[in-house]
């Protein structure tokens, strides 16, 4: 039993650790504390490493359970993650749970989850266009984006997991004083972030590996992974009051010379050559009285995030071999106790800071804004008549972000009245005016004749004034040539209300078949003066109603002379988008459904008629991996041959664009398991699948010795792999068409 005299010592301990954490412990303080105490004053030191950092987590556990106390903590990178977050208060299993808990997934992902993109983000989707391109600065250079990864949900989670001391702007002051290194991405020097930082700032800047995370911005400085400079901080932590140190190195090691046989691989040796000189100089400082911890993570590397569990043991392990060199560490228990409860004091009633009364909403004023407030609280939609938590805040702050207007957009709490809060968000917006160029396409092929291609180049301007204006313009080149120009404006500062006015022109050759053969190239061209009045759905689609002008023709390209089909004509239209689809090209869940109608008064008496029709729908059932779709598409056009069936994913077998007509119906069932998961080395998602199509195009008044005027239905099915690559959907699939032709297809991008 603990005796009582231990325990009223063990309070004394406790009431001057909460008197110290009120204010700055400078290093002549944390070293008199400790001299006090007739004991060591004890630093731990946390490497970076990445995913191998994980390790410090489980060495961690054993200093706990062997009752060490540490009086300053130093750390770099995902030392500096993990280390902050223990200084600041975290217990032990909210270390543990925090890492395993971790969506990877949505953290690294190179945009926001797609339910809360706005439908004109969604229909880039549709084009194979990314999610990011090349800015055009003022003075009209072009300049590559700063990072492969966003640094939202960064910013977010750091947000989440320190804004209980997110008041505190020198971490002196946390439960145990902590310092972190970063590099200033211009001098190259060594930046020390402890003071005049919030804990989120220290662990940002220190994560901030070039190229995967943006620099962080930092008085006047840029910030990137203290690793490049100070990867293994004992100095550092010796400068902050320690006498004798715990030292956790986890950095990767020098890669072989067999293994350097990429570009990604000589770029990761480049940034580990850099890190271990410095490392190296850290381990020749280190003393008889310290202890050097180096867990045996042979098989990991730096990029394994999802592998936390395992890494964890391994540093659990390690510090367990280690543990006769530690003991001259440990305290009675009782004193390490009290101590560690008051460390953690700060999360204590972390659950019960989740929750928010709010007696306001405000958006941090920026010079030079070019977004006006009210459209970030409209978007936000948050409200101060009910508590709000941290959850809702963070969606929030998403669907903000997901504008695409915004570097990041994270949120702080001010003081309000009657214990109330004032909720600040404070985004970090892209400059008034920026414009990116976007690449995109689609390339087919049967591996035989029947080979297609299309490149699409997307300009635009954005933030073109206070309401949001956007104004892009598109050529595609190739198979299918268009080019399109229109003016996205907001009725507002977050007006859900808009116009569009827009110019497109758009030409598309098509074969007509007889007795199964090409007989003759034709091509349609159509050019189209649209206006108009639409209003947004709240991110789930759009509705609009238009006036405009179209002139069409179809006429001859190669083959006997015949028929030209033109017409030209005022109409009257109506446009609906729905859009829930979480992945256009591998849908698990969500709906699709979009109608397109337009009303002319033509009275030329073209092939098409004087109406103009287009329906489609796209629903996905999902169980566990297996996912079942149905889609299906129904149409009528002003043109003949407007509508073509054929190739890889409709009526699959049969070339691109076998069957045409100013009439269309058509629809497709598919089975598709997602296997990736199946083989530790495909890293993007795969799926297999098979599809059993049915459909028909036709034009009534085509002469019947042309197979236009078939209006039979044609049936179809395939077999296929389909890889969600970075680069964009790739379909490898085999198909048949009965009664027609059978082939294999490879696609990349969309040719629906």
């Amino acid at each position: 039993m603990v005796s009582a005299k231990k325990i009223k010592a063990a309070a004394i301990v406790a009431l001057c650790m909460s008197a110290a954490v009120a204010s700055a412990q400078t290093p002549e303080e944390v070293r008199a504390r400790c001299r006090a105490e007739n004991r060591p004053c004890v630093g731990l030191v946390l490497s970076g490493g990445g995913a191998r950092g994980f390790a410090h987590v489980g060495v961690i556990k054993v200093l706990e359970e062997m009752g060490i106390r540490v009086d300053v903590i130093a750390g770099t990178s995902m030392g500096a993650m993990v280390g902050g977050a223990y200084a600041a208060g975290f217990s032990y299993e909210q270390l543990e749970s925090t890492v395993l808990g971790v969506d990877w997934d949505q953290m690294l992902a190179p945009r926001p989850d797609r339910a809360i993109l706005p439908f004109r983000r969604k229909l880039d989707d549709y084009k194979s266009l990314p999610s990011s391109g090349i800015e055009i600065g003022a003075d009209g250079v072009p300049t590559l984006p700063d990072s492969f990864v966003p640094s939202e949900e960064l910013a977010l989670f750091l947000n989440e997991k320190t804004g209980t001391v997110s008041m505190i702007e020198d971490l002196a002051r946390l439960s145990v004083p902590f310092a972190s290194t970063a590099t200033d991405l211009v001098s190259g020097e060594r930046v020390v972030m402890q003071k005049d930082c919030t804990l989120g700032q220290a662990m940002r800047a220190s994560m901030s590996l070039p190229g995967v995370f943006a620099p962080l911005p930092y008085h006047r400085k840029l910030l990137v992974d203290g690793g490049l400079v100070d990867n293994l901080p004992v100095e550092l932590a010796r400068s902050m009051g320690a006498e004798v140190l715990i030292v956790v190195n986890v950095g990767t090691p020098l890669s072989k010379r067999s293994e350097l046989n990429s570009v990604v691989g000589v770029m990761a040796q480049m940034v580990n050559l850099l890190t271990e000189q410095n490392v190296r100089e850290s381990l020749a400082s280190l003393t008889d009285e310290d202890v050097l911890i180096t867990p045996d993570l042979e098989g990991f590397t730096s990029a394994d995030l999802k592998r936390s569990a395992d890494i964890i043991k391994r540093g659990e392990e390690a510090a367990r071999k280690s543990q006769a060199a530690l003991l001259k560490f440990a305290r009675p228990r009782a004193e390490f106790l009290a101590w560690n409860e008051t460390r953690m004091r700060p999360f204590a009633d972390e659950d019960a800071r989740k929750v928010h009364r709010l007696s306001d909403i405000r958006v941090a004023s920026r010079r030079r804004s070019a977004v006006a407030p009210e459209r970030v609280l409209n978007v936000a939609d948050i409200s101060a008549d009910k508590p709000v938590t941290n959850a809702e805040l963070d969606d929030a702050s998403r669907r903000v972000w997901a504008e695409g207007n915004f570097e990041t957009i994270t949120y702080r709490f001010d003081p309000g009245p009657n214990g109330t809060e004032v909720l600040v968000f404070e985004p970090r917006e892209k400059r008034r005016g920026y414009s990116s160029v976007r690449l995109g396409g689609s390339v087919q092929t049967n591996f035989e004749a029947d080979n297609s291609f299309n490149l699409l180049f997307s300009h635009s301007w954005n933030l073109l004034n206070d309401w949001g204006a956007e104004w892009r313009n598109e050529i595609q080149v190739g198979e299918e040539r268009r080019f399109t120009s229109e003016f996205y404006q907001p009725l507002g500062a977050g007006s859900p209300w808009f116009i569009q006015p827009k110019v497109e022109y758009a030409r598309e050759p098509f074969d007509v078949y007889e007795y199964g053969d090409p007989v003759e190239r034709r091509r349609n061209e159509t050019l189209l003066v649209d206006f108009m009045l639409g209003r947004e759905i709240d991110r789930l689609g759009f509705a609009g109603a238009s006036l405009g002008w179209i002139r069409t023709k179809s006429s001859q390209e190669v083959g006997v002379e015949g028929t030209s089909d033109k017409f030209s004509s005022w109409y009257l239209g109506g446009e609906f988008l729905y859009d829930t689809l979480d992945n256009i090209n591998f849908p698990t869940r969500g709906v699709r459904f979009s109608a397109l109608g337009r009303l002319t008064n033509d009275t030329s008496g073209n092939e098409g008629g004087d109406e103009y029709y287009s329906v489609d729908a796209l629903v996905p059932y999902s169980v566990g991996r297996w996912t079942l779709t149905f889609s299906g598409e129904v149409g009528r056009s002003t043109v003949s041959s407007a509508f073509s069936l054929g190739g890889a994913k409709r009526l699959a077998g049969s070339a691109y664009g076998r069957w045409t007509g100013s009439r269309m119906q058509y629809g497709r069932l598919s089975l598709a398991r997602e296997i990736s998961g199946t083989f530790d080395a495909i890293k993007q998602p795969v799926w297999i699948g098979a599809a059993a199509e049915a459909g028909r195009a036709w034009n009534p008044n085509a002469p019947k010795t042309s197979e236009s005027s078939d209006d039979d239905w044609h049936y179809a099915g395939s077999v296929y792999v389909g890889i969600d690559s970075l680069i964009g959907p790739l379909f490898f699939s085999y198909g048949r068409t009965f009664g027609d032709e059978s082939a294999f297809f490879f696609l990349w991008g969309r040719r629906d």
